[in-house]
């Protein structure tokens, strides 16, 4: 019993007393056990009747309302009348339901009695005493649970008697049955069923939960704010994967502070938290309060690490969906069989987005453009020496969408020109990789010179395409190119960009202004712009 009474300190609960007298009345059964005292029998031999002598008295002058809160009252043989709380015609001698009142007294503060009557207090055992032997007086215990678990005790004759016998209970009576409540252990509390119980492994009660309690109503819970560890209940903060801030973690689980600096994990309750930053091609986003690193759209991973996923099929795409600076980059053209390959990227020049195929330059280590026709198609050279891309590449670059060609050149003045083809296209290996399509001309280089190249098979210094039988051009000009019979009979009306003729150029553009002999050449692609 001491133990339940003690759980019961510990949670909200109110003691009433009510006369005998008045529950007799009412048709209650006294039992051999509340012979305490006689029901017409005060115990003190005199009495005052200016005051009430308890809260049925006043209840019984105010018949047809109901008396709450706190009332004068004067039991007979107490030297003053003092303020009690009254619940209709029970007295209140004691209510408890928060901390804010220390029950924790000297004798002479539980004799006199302390708190404030419409609140926590404890009326005094020398009142309660001169209450308890007016009459017979029942005793009833009302309490409420932590969890919202409420019940209640009565007793059939409740009397104590006076500071000489130090307040000893003399009478109780028989109790009516205890509330169907479980004993618990340390830090748990009677509750209503619940078979989700939350755990530190298991903080939200999710893992494993049935709510189907059978017979069982009210089992033994934790309190707010505990979690069950094993058989016992523990504060949050002493489970050992509980992070400042968000709480316990889940075994097995991670948690990402608000702003994707730290990643921490519960591993067999053990927490170990580490700095951290989003890959750079990923974004911090909070997802239904969580946070997370999120990949952006065309990558993948777990934010930490993201991976394009996305096919670049071109510079454009590159300056698209992953960098706007010039350089090197992989792409994989459609339908192109052999994996990525790498790429110069020109993000500045009219837009950026192109493509770079191919690049000469006079330098005394220039690139040999003589080179065979499996060179030509698989492509030779570096950056900075001079390069051609290759065929193959060109083919299917050019055949996965409508391509526009920009060719920029510098001539022996040091003068800068361009010409420019809203399409360009070649075709296959099989078709020795014509230039089936060749736009419309703009730009300052004054004169259309690829125009006579338009449909021409491309030549090398080993195969012989140009469509003139008695002479090999490409052999003669020690390059590859798309050579074709006009090229012999109107060579000056021509260009040439790959030609390795003369050691003080590196091409030929026809009717430049100024001189036609190159020191520079680049020719670069990229989707036709519709703007």
């Amino acid at each position: 019993m001491r133990q339940f009474v003690m759980e019961l300190k510990r949670k909200l609960f109110r003691i009433f007393f009510l006369c005998l007298l008045a529950a007799r009345q009412s048709g209650a059964e006294v039992t051999q056990d509340d012979t305490a005292a006689d029901s017409d029998t005060s115990y003190f031999f005199y009495q005052d009747q200016s005051y009430p002598r308890d809260c049925e008295d006043i209840q019984d002058q105010c018949s047809t309302k109901n008396v709450t809160g706190a009332q004068v009252i004067q039991p007979n043989g107490y030297d003053a009348p003092f303020w009690v709380s009254c619940s209709g015609d029970w007295t209140v001698i004691q209510r408890r339901s928060d901390g804010l009142i220390d029950f924790s007294r000297s004798w002479d503060e539980y004799r006199d009695g302390f708190g404030f009557i419409n609140g926590n207090h404890w009326l005094g055992n020398e009142k309660v005493a001169h209450l308890t032997n007016q009459k017979t007086y029942e005793l009833r215990i009302d309490f409420e649970t932590e969890s919202g678990l409420t019940g209640f005790i009565s007793y059939g004759s409740f009397r104590i008697i006076d500071e000489f016998s130090n307040y000893s209970l003399v009478s109780l009576g028989r109790g009516n049955p205890v509330p169907d409540v479980p004993w618990c252990s340390t830090n748990m509390i009677p509750g209503n069923c619940n078979r989700c119980i939350a755990t530190c492994a298991d903080p939200s009660g999710t893992v494993d939960c049935s709510n189907d309690c059978g017979d069982i109503h009210q089992t033994c819970i934790c309190p707010p704010n505990y979690l069950m560890d094993g058989t016992n209940c523990i504060r949050r903060e002493d489970c050992g994967c509980y992070k400042e801030g968000h709480g316990v973690i889940e075994d097995g689980a991670s948690y990402m502070a608000a702003d994707c600096s730290e990643q921490c994990t519960c591993t067999s309750g053990v927490l170990t938290c580490v700095g951290q930053s989003c890959d750079q091609d990923a974004t911090c986003k909070e997802v239904n309060g969580v946070s997370n690193c999120s990949c952006n759209e065309g990558f993948e991973g777990d934010g930490l690490t993201c991976t394009s996923i996305r096919i670049n099929r071109d510079c454009y795409d590159i300056m698209r969906y992953v960098s706007t600076e010039s350089g090197e980059y992989s792409i994989t053209p459609s339908g192109w069989t052999g994996g990525p390959f790498n790429v110069n990227c020109n993000m500045t020049i009219d837009g950026g987005g192109w493509t770079v195929i191919q690049r000469r330059v006079l330098i005394p280590s220039r690139q040999d453009f003589n080179q065979d026709w499996e060179t030509y198609k698989s492509g030779f050279g570096s950056y900075s020496r001079g390069f051609w891309i290759g065929n193959e590449h060109i083919h299917h670059l050019t055949n996965q969408g409508d391509y526009e060609l920009r060719i920029d050149m510098v001539n022996q003045d040091h003068s800068a020109y361009y010409a420019k083809y809203d399409l360009f296209r070649i075709n296959a290996e099989s078709d020795k990789y014509n230039m089936s399509g060749l736009g419309s001309f703009t730009g300052i280089a004054g004169y259309n010179a690829l125009s006579y190249h338009h449909n021409e098979y491309f030549s090398t210094p080993d195969r012989d395409y140009d469509d003139y039988s008695t002479y090999h051009i490409a052999d003669n000009y020690d390059s590859g190119w798309w050579y074709g019979y006009y090229y012999y009979y109107y060579y000056y009306y021509n260009c040439d960009l790959n030609w390795m003729v003369n050691d003080d150029d590196v091409g030929y553009w026809y009717n430049l202004p100024g001189s036609d002999y190159l020191i520079y050449t680049e020719m670069k692609i990229r989707p036709r712009q519709t703007n």
